[in-house]
């Protein structure tokens, strides 16, 4: 079955969700697999887009990226939504993209150095972009939480 998960998929997973430079000889042995099958499987899970890759968890604030801003953007038109989520991809700043349900169409995450920068940013660039009706802005005052879930 080799397009199914099962529940060393998820072990490796969980593994690899809590830290995703672990490598394969230490998921090996908490896993109680051999190297070989967490690359196996591994590459499997890539092939299948389970795995899309392994990223940074970086602190913004401590490179001087000191606000975090959430936006509740409204469009125009709901089938503006490709459109506009094509537009906000283009800015740097802007990380995470959700087409939302509920009381806004699209759920932005994005930061910025400082109120200046996000001035600009939202004035000068996220304004502009056609197909935005209005936007509720809510800033982060602290992160408290980050994770993925765990499958064991």
């Amino acid at each position: 079955m080799k397009d199914r998960v099962d529940e060393m998929d998820f072990k490796i997973l969980s593994l690899l969700a809590d830290n995703a430079q672990m490598p394969y000889t230490e998921v090996a042995k908490k896993a109680g697999v051999s190297p070989g099958t967490v690359h196996a499987r591994t590459k499997k899970m890539k092939d299948l887009g389970l795995i899309k890759g392994a990223t940074l968890s970086l602190d913004y604030s401590k490179i001087g990226w000191k606000m975090t801003i959430f936006l509740g953007v409204f469009l125009r038109e709901s089938i503006m939504y490709k459109q506009v989520i094509e537009a906000l991809k283009k800015i740097p700043e802007v990380v995470k993209i959700h087409h939302s349900t509920g009381k806004y169409d699209i759920f932005v995450k994005m930061h910025a150095r400082d109120s200046m920068h996000y001035r600009d940013v939202y004035q000068d660039t996220i304004l502009s972009i056609v197909g935005i009706k209005g936007i509720e802005t809510f800033m982060s005052v602290e992160e408290n939480m980050s994770r993925h879930i765990l499958f064991d």
